[in-house]
């Protein structure tokens, strides 16, 4: 017991266990460089001392990281399991923008007209944003918590932005047709619905509707706002 309690003493403080290698999975390049930075203090400090807790927490406090496992692979390498955070939306704050992730978390700022692919969540010019923060409600957490249901369907490309008003959620398609979700429950079913009426449907330009409202999902409604009077 004394000799292996001496041997781990050792292992602590000398360098037979020191991290000279720190290797970063399921994360892009860019993202396996900021964790690579974030955890540079541990550089030729020992595996044994080095508390996986402490470390994750640190991971897991940049903002495009989700969440984030340690292990040690002996003798010198620190490895690093990192889950991404998954940008669904840009939030348009003034002239500023932001990735938003499928949990509201503002992962990082990009250049204005970048990501055109996904859609747009347009804040009030005094919301307060913050780096690596979760937005709490309305009507920039709730509109992309909305959009965590089509995460990998390839809908997202079709919509050019998302509001939430009143706890009722509105997609906007390429073309001009508005998707009226109403309370954001049940969303799976509702997309599912409206991805199978909306290839069916002219553009609201050639005379076709300009919303399709499938609040109540048993009873999908396609139609046109009234026209202001001339």
């Amino acid at each position: 017991m004394l000799v292996a309690a001496g041997l781990y003493g050792l292992a602590r403080e000398t360098s037979m266990f020191a991290v000279d290698t720190i290797h970063v999975e399921g994360a892009n390049p860019p993202l396996a460089a900021d964790v690579q930075r974030e955890l540079r203090r541990y550089a030729g400090s020992s595996l044994v001392s080095a508390d996986a807790t402490a470390i994750e927490h640190r991971v897991d406090g940049l903002p495009a990281v989700r969440s984030s496992v340690v292990d040690r692979s002996f003798p010198h390498t620190l490895r690093i399991r990192v889950v991404p955070e998954i940008p669904v939306a840009v939030l348009r704050r003034g002239a500023d923008s932001f990735l938003v992730s499928a949990r509201g978390r503002v992962i990082a700022p990009v250049p204005l007209g970048a990501r055109h692919a996904l859609p747009r969540i347009w804040l009030p010019a005094q919301t307060q944003i913050d780096l690596g923060s979760l937005l709490g409600g309305e009507p920039g957490g709730l509109a992309a918590r909305s959009l965590a249901a089509l995460v990998g369907s390839g809908f997202t490309a079709r919509i050019t932005f998302v509001r939430a008003l009143d706890g009722q959620i509105t997609l906007g398609l390429r073309g001009g047709l508005e998707i009226r979700l109403g309370a954001p429950v049940d969303l799976r079913l509702k997309f599912a619905i409206a991805r199978g009426i909306v290839p069916g449907l002219a553009l609201p330009s050639e005379g076709g509707p300009d919303y399709l409202d499938i609040a109540v999902p048993e009873r999908p409604v396609a139609g046109r706002n009234p026209q202001p009077g001339g």
